[in-house]
């Protein structure tokens, strides 16, 4: 005997004027006359959840399938079969979609117990019933902007129709032709799912229930040994009768097997309403609840067979959503199959009723977007995201091109793919990144020679002008100041000396012009002295940054001629030109730098002009098994050209000039590449960077000064740079106001 019955339907399937799903909790409505904040929160990202069509969508708002629309995954390459009674072929919400494989299938019918048998040709693919275009919609219904939508609304659907003949009238002898039915035959479901196999369907929906035995069960469970070969997946409805058990002796049964030898390959679903509720109506899994998945099932709209939206209730439209999801799953992970993604699924459903598994629920509500997240303990990801901080963790200064350059390293260094307990692969994002030294205009230049002070914590107003980590010392902290001593005498008549202890060194003046290194080291504190007489000069400096990591040592000549030579050797600790710092594993010992500038000093139509032109040459001095390596010498340059004139009293300024710039500079950097969040196992792999700036930063400087009574001073300026910190199109404008009293 041979039974077959739909697993949807209940008492909404053709019920009119049925209502919309609910929707879920709406966005709060703001105010009528809302309190204006200083500071407005920027609006959220826009969703698919936004959509009126999405909230129309019972299925799709309880499975919170929004979250994988958001990112683009919408079942888009993957086919679903349903076996049902057909697919609205002209409807829009399949358009386009529907599979050229699908198809019916032929028959065997005898007219009377000795008839000859006869051979039904399969019937066309069109519902005339509409089970099969309701289920298909809640699987994938497309997502239009009308209607409503499906789990994968861009899913392709493989229609097998096993709709069988209606044999009313059809008696021996008679020649009443045979008519399509409109119930299912249970002896095509086993040629459909081995079609559904053959056709490349990734997961199959079955919403029928029914018992067959015999020659139709072995052929049931020779199909669903097909499934589990191809590790593809079957999701059936489980009864709408209280309390039947949708396992024991029916078509589960069949497929799965007493032994649960294909349980893997194979899910159950039940319907519940929007807000969790069960049907009255629901049966069970029997001794497979642990393999079903609740999903909504309670007036939900759907595609009828004329392309209509109606409003029905079944179980039969819970499958559909589970095989919905599933194919959202193998979109983004096509190496997973049925066996990998039903676990998933199972997984991450929302526990409801008594906690675990239980006849009602099953596993518990379909959650897509639990599905989608990466699944391991959670101190798995904080070890992923402390190997990750390990490699991303570097400072880029300006002369190496600042925020430009970093962009580029933390696209290789700073995420890593990782994989799940599920070896599914995610991209993770270092939480901390690759930084960027600040070498703002104000920063380490413009300040003169000024008291040095003990070091102190920047605030978030001195960070945004550029000077959070430089070196600048002044007279905020003049109660714990060590006074510079300075002496100054005259060995021969024309001749002076300076000496100078305690003071700030390699500076020149109040002048960006003056400070090449302005964006790697700010004014070291140290010694100098000079000497003058006869239109010559001679100089030495020797100091030290005021966090001990840089170590600057000068000497400079002039001629009468006004041309000059300086020579610099900067030393530093655990970076090189700035670079490197933070990066606790990257190997740097430290670098040195030998700069070489000639200046060129004249005066014209009573303009005094100094050219200067610097070139460096930097070592690295690294470990051998560090994460970042230099191939070679690192080569810089910088210029400046200022001219000063007298004006007002006092006398006025105007520079161009350009700091440090790294014109050759080629590195390698160890990054991380993948990490096994089960395993903690890591893979990693040297790659290389060219650490060169694409642009040059020039800075426009207006400055005037003026002495006052008492040997006092009064500086202004203002500053402009174009491409700052060597980043094409970044500006930066700065400004300062000194009053030095003595």
């Amino acid at each position: 005997m041979l039974l077959a019955g739909c697993g949807g339907g209940g008492g909404g399937v053709n019920s009119p004027g049925g209502t919309a799903p609910p929707t879920g909790t709406p966005a709060p409505t703001p105010p009528a006359t809302p309190t204006p904040a200083p500071s407005p929160a920027p609006s959220p990202p826009p969703t698919a959840a936004d959509s009126a069509e999405y909230k129309a969508s019972a299925a799709v708002v309880s499975a919170k399938a929004a979250y994988a629309y958001d990112r683009g995954i919408t079942g888009k390459g993957v086919t679903i079969a349903i076996i049902d009674s057909g697919i609205a072929r002209s409807s829009p919400e399949f358009a386009g979609r529907i599979s050229s494989d699908s198809t019916g299938f032929e028959q065997r019918i005898a007219r009377c117990a000795t008839c000859p048998g006869e051979t039904v040709p399969p019937f066309a693919i069109d519902d005339n019933d509409g089970h099969g275009s309701r289920v298909a919609s809640i699987a994938a219904a497309a997502r239009n902007g009308t209607g409503m939508q499906g789990l994968a609304p861009d899913a392709t659907i493989l229609a097998l129709k096993v709709t069988g003949p209606d044999l009313d009238g059809v008696t021996a002898g008679s020649t009443t032709p045979i008519r399509e039915g409109t119930q299912p035959n249970a002896g095509l479901i086993a040629p459909a799912l081995r079609e559904s196999v053959a056709k490349g369907a990734f997961v199959t929906v079955v919403s029928l229930n029914g018992f067959a035995g015999g020659q139709v069960a072995a052929e049931q469970r020779s199909a669903m040994d097909a499934f589990r070969a191809a590790d593809r997946l079957l999701v059936e409805s489980v009864a709408n009768e209280t309390g039947k058990d949708s396992f024991a002796g029916q078509f589960a049964e069949n497929l799965v097997g007493s032994d649960r030898a294909n349980a893997d390959w194979f899910l159950f679903a039940i319907g519940v309403d929007a807000n969790g509720n069960p049907r009255p109506a629901n049966g069970n899994a029997g001794v497979l609840a642990d393999r079903m998945i609740a999903a909504v099932g309670v007036d939900v709209q759907v595609v009828d067979k004329d392309g209509s939206i109606t409003t029905v209730t079944g179980n039969s439209f819970a499958a559909p959503a589970v095989g919905g999801a599933a194919a959202l799953l193998k979109q983004y992970w096509p190496q997973l199959g049925g066996k990998a993604i039903a676990r998933i699924l199972l997984d991450t459903a929302t526990d409801l009723g008594t906690p675990g598994v239980d006849p009602i629920y099953g596993a518990g509500l379909l959650n897509v977007e639990k599905a989608m997240q990466a699944q391991a303990p959670a101190s798995s990801f904080a070890a992923a995201q402390a190997v990750l901080a390990r490699y991303a963790s570097l400072d880029v200064s300006a002369p190496f091109g600042g925020s430009a350059t970093a962009s580029r390293i933390a696209k290789a260094a700073g995420s890593m793919t990782v994989f799940d307990r599920y070896g599914r692969d995610f991209a993770m994002t270092a939480p901390t990144g690759i930084r960027t030294r600040s070498s703002g205009l104000l920063a380490g230049g413009m300040t003169g020679s000024i008291d040095p002070l003990p070091s102190r914590r920047w605030s978030a107003s001195e960070a945004r002008l550029g000077l959070a980590g430089q070196d600048m010392v002044g007279p905020w902290q003049a109660a714990t100041a060590n006074r510079p001593a300075i002496a100054s005498f005259s060995p021969a008549q024309g001749q002076t000396v300076t000496i100078g202890a305690n003071t700030a060194v390699g500076g020149s003046g109040f002048s960006l012009a003056g400070s090449a290194l302005r964006s790697v080291v700010g004014q070291p504190v140290g010694l100098w002295s000079s000497w003058s007489g006869g239109g010559w000069s001679a100089s030495f400096s020797s100091g030290s940054s005021r966090d001990r990591s840089a170590d600057l040592r000068g000497v400079s000549f002039s001629t009468p001629i006004g041309i000059g030579l300086e020579l610099t050797d900067l030393a530093e600790d655990g970076r090189v030109l700035g670079f490197g710092g933070g990066m606790a594993a990257s190997g740097l010992r430290g670098g040195r730098t030998m700069l070489a500038t000639v200046v060129a000093r004249r005066t014209l139509a009573g303009v005094a002009l100094t050219a200067r032109a610097t070139t460096g040459s930097t070592s690295v001095d690294r470990d051998g098994d560090g994460l970042l390596r230099f191939d070679g010498r690192i080569v810089s340059t910088a210029f400046a050209v200022e001219g000063a004139r007298p004006l007002l009293g006092g006398l006025a300024t105007l520079g161009l000039s350009s700091p440090l710039r790294v014109e050759r500079a080629r590195a390698s950097l160890v990054v991380p590449v993948a990490y096994d969040l089960m395993s903690n196992v890591l893979v990693e792999e040297r790659r290389s960077f060219d650490l060169s700036p694409t642009a040059r930063e020039l800075d426009l400087e207006l400055g005037w000064s003026t002495a006052l009574a008492s040997s006092s001073t009064l500086r202004v300026g203002v500053a402009r740079a174009f491409d700052a910190g060597h980043v094409r199109g970044a500006s930066d404008v700065a400004a300062f106001f000194n009053l030095v009293v003595r």
